[in-house]
């Protein structure tokens, strides 16, 4: 049902628009950074590397989003900042999101409502930040709600639900989490089909099946990709096997209560008010908030594993189906000066708690920009790295699964081997930026690196006493030098002539210096690109 108000859209929200845009380029470096957009950018490099994630690269997520993506990375190979272009890239999706909410808009609403309600949703501040990282849901929620936007408030035609099905299966090749939001778009179409008054027209089977060619076409594609590469056992275990097995809600039955409690209600709500309207055409607006509902509910009480971003595609929705129902209030509608103000203390709010979240003049990518930075200068593509979930992006880990949430418990539990060191060793990784490890590998780690930057650490040790004669356990092989903490020391290595660097292989080794006085024995490929192991902070260069 179109807003009452008048549909003459002044030059004002068009503005605002364009600067809620600007402001999204504004806080590029100033939304909160995530583990998870290092791990999708190197999920992505491995791409470009003829690499095959779930089989060679850990994954959890659907393909679509790193394949995508993956030409990005080409293009962006070995920058430190690769982190800020990949977010402005994501400012497609956003404006393909917020595009859509107004394009349903627009159909229910009028453009008036339409351009308020993509304000309020494209500055609401959990979409607003989380939408600006470079994530995959980005893209998820941009093609669920595109997919919506086809067929929301349209005449009903065949080659409309094949695009929404179409898009729809691009959201659910991108992530699982798309199968929820079908089950509820389902049972909330169910709802208001039942409630319709006598007579409305039927979708028709042949609607259904386009949605349902649409749905299928691109994650067959991708199976099928994946068969021909014998991987899709390694898929399983990244979509379903990782994900279901390492996360159990807590409370499961009471949980389950709790959402049938509220889901009914909410289902009675919806019928009520679908009576109440009596629209002979089915009822888009219902539709929308009660499957947004519903979706929210099985996120909060059913999903294993709660995460901001689950909330990204329902919160549009919601905000559009708000916009709709107060631009009905009588009152409001005859005052517009009213009306202008409450729009204008809305977006003042959500402006004001996104400062206060992320503040634009803080740069959050810093710390990983320099954390990368290191990494680069010291290394090359041919070493592997030890990281926690990819954050050194055109790096090879040496260790499979990510070092995350899920994996941790399972560590601990001992549900999961711990055969870090034993990877460590056998990739010869003279290099880590892990800061979060299980205390076997902590250990090691300490034992056998030094720290060269914040949160990086090269393969080496400090040596004490600091005499000419050094007796070494060596459990980490590699090519090392022996230094006073700013120049090579010549030494002979176990009776041989001197020399100023050894490949070290496991074991004693016994090392008599030349000249000087050792102070460490480092990783020859930092030490000879500039870190020294007693400069200002412990940071090379």
């Amino acid at each position: 049902m179109k807003s009452p108000l008048p549909q003459r859209v002044p030059v004002w929200p068009w503005l605002s628009l364009l600067l809620l845009l600007v402001l999204r380029l504004v806080w590029l470096n100033a939304y909160t950074l995530n583990s998870d957009e290092a791990q999708h950018a190197h999920v992505s490099w491995a791409w470009t590397q003829g690499l095959l994630p779930y089989r060679d690269v850990f994954d959890n997520h659907g393909p679509l989003f790193g394949w995508l993506h993956s030409p990005l990375l080409t293009l962006l190979d070995e920058r430190a900042d690769v982190l800020t272009w990949l977010r402005l890239a994501m400012q497609v999706w956003y404006v393909v999101a917020v595009g859509a909410v107004g394009w349903m808009g627009r159909r229910l609403y009028g453009w008036r409502v339409a351009v308020v309600a993509m304000l309020v949703a494209g500055l609401f501040p959990r979409f607003f930040i989380v939408s600006g990282q470079f994530r995959t849901d980005d893209l998820w929620t941009a093609m669920w709600l595109a997919g919506l936007a086809f067929v929301v408030g349209t005449p009903a035609r065949t080659w409309r639900y094949f695009v929404a099905g179409l898009l729809i299966g691009c959201a659910l090749a991108v992530s699982q989490k798309t199968l929820v939001l079908v089950v509820t778009a389902l049972a909330a179409m169910a709802v208001v089909k039942l409630m319709q008054p006598a007579g409305a027209a039927p979708v028709g089977w042949r609607r259904w099946a386009a949605a349902a060619g649409g749905l299928l076409l691109v994650p067959a594609l991708f199976v099928g990709w994946f068969a021909g590469h014998d991987a899709l056992a390694d898929v399983w275990y990244g979509l379903a096997g990782y994900n279901v097995g390492g996360a159990k809600k807590r409370h499961a039955a009471l949980n389950l209560l709790w959402f049938l409690l509220l889901a009914g209600p909410m289902i009675a709500v919806a019928a009520r008010t679908i009576r109440q309207r009596g629209l002979r055409d089915f009822d888009w607006a219902v539709f929308l908030a009660l499957q947004s509902g519903l979706y929210l509910l099985l996120i909060w009480f059913v999903w294993p594993l709660i995460t901001k971003q689950d909330f990204l595609p329902a919160v549009p929705l919601l905000v559009l189906v708000a916009c709709g129902w107060v631009s009905h209030w009588g009152w409001l509608g005859a005052r517009p000066g009213l009306r202008r103000g409450l729009v204008a203390l809305v977006l003042a709010g959500e402006l004001a708690t996104v400062v206060a979240y992320a503040p634009p003049w803080q740069d959050s990518l810093a710390p990983q920009r320099a954390e990368l930075a290191l990494v680069l200068r010291y290394s090359d593509k041919t070493d592997t790295v030890m990281d926690a979930k990819g954050e050194s992006i055109f790096r090879t880990r040496p260790y499979y699964p990510v070092l995350e949430s899920l994996a941790m418990r399972r560590l601990r539990r001992g549900q999961m081997a711990d055969t870090i060191v034993d990877e460590l060793v056998r990739h010869c990784t003279m290099m880590t930026t892990a800061h979060r490890l299980p205390d076997a590998s902590t250990r090691f780690l300490e034992g056998n690196y030094v720290a060269a930057g914040p949160n990086v650490w090269v393969a080496g040790r400090m040596l004490s006493p600091r005499s000419e004669d050094q007796v070494i356990d060596v459990a980490l092989p590699g090519d090392y030098v022996l230094t006073d903490g700013h120049t090579r020391l010549r030494a002979s290595l176990d009776g041989a002539p001197d020399a100023d660097h050894w490949f070290l292989d496991r074991g004693r080794h016994h090392l008599k210096v030349a000249e000087g006085v050792p102070v460490a024995l480092v990783w020859s490929k930092a030490f000879d690109r500039g870190w020294r192991p007693l400069s200002p902070d412990g940071v090379g260069g």
